[in-house]
């Protein structure tokens, strides 16, 4: 406890110097900024990412091969693309939403650590 009193009291009249503050501000935030960007990345990556990309996906891979039975929107043509298009479209959406998710969450999780949006792939458009 008095360690922590000491080395916060000979580390604060260095964060009040705007021009030294700089590297002595980057050594005490790295480690959150990193542990924030590893646990972005684990969520987005594992959980959120593939989720929202298999969703995604699915829903592409129908449209794409009812279209080629002969009309995207038809009701027929739609159910009869969920077991090639979605479950290949689930699959792949899953597999690269879970890379695009990694990405994301690093990047938002090193800028803004243990935000919200760290955690979530989705973008606000």
């Amino acid at each position: 406890m008095m360690a922590t009193v000491l080395t916060a009291s000979a580390v604060t009249p260095a964060l009040a110097l705007d021009y030294e503050a700089k590297p002595i501000n980057w050594l005490i935030q790295a480690p959150i900024r990193t542990a924030g960007a590893m646990s972005g990345a684990f969520v987005c990556g594992v959980f959120s990412g593939p989720a929202d990309g298999g969703y995604h996906g699915s829903i592409k891979g129908t449209k794409h091969v009812a279209a080629k039975f002969g009309d995207e929107k038809g009701v027929g043509q739609q159910v009869a693309a969920v077991p090639i298009g979605g479950t290949t479209g689930l699959v792949l959406g899953g597999a690269v939403g879970g890379l695009h998710g990694m990405k994301h969450g690093w990047k938002l999780g090193w800028d803004k650590p243990f935000s919200r949006w760290s955690y979530i792939t989705m973008e606000e458009k």
